[in-house]
């Protein structure tokens, strides 16, 4: 069952599932090197100690939530080529999310790609067959 889902996978997804792959490399680096950033802005500034932890605490926070994301999008991008339901589901939230956040910040690319994905996921008949 799973191998005549994959086969008659819409493009669309496909695509979306690539971008998914593609984001959570980038997250996953973007992590890293927030991991490598905190060691290196505790040594750099010298407003004194507690000035330095806290700046490597934020970095620490802000890497440890950069990976978490890059797992969720490994996930959620096989979820997609895989034809699973929840994948479907878990990109439609994040898409809407992320419309919502561009929408505030005026960012009109995000706007369009976040409105494009949870549109298609969301009315697509094709999509809706294959994730059924």
């Amino acid at each position: 069952m799973a191998e005549s889902r994959r086969s008659g996978m819409p493009v669309g997804v496909k695509i979306i599932a690539v971008l998914y792959y593609i984001g959570a490399v980038l997250m996953v680096l973007s992590g890293i090197l927030m991991i490598i950033g905190a060691g290196a802005s505790s040594s750099m500034f010298s407003f004194g100690p507690f000035y330095s932890m806290m700046g490597s605490g934020l970095f620490i926070v802000g890497a440890i939530i950069s990976l978490a994301f890059g797992v969720l999008a490994f996930f959620v991008g096989r979820g997609l080529w895989h034809g699973k339901s929840w994948a479907r589901m878990t990109a439609i939230i994040l898409a809407v999310l992320g419309l919502v956040s561009a929408l505030f910040s005026f960012a009109i690319f995000n706007i369009i790609i976040d409105g494009l994905i949870a549109w298609y996921l969301l009315f697509s008949k094709e999509v809706k067959r294959v994730f059924r």
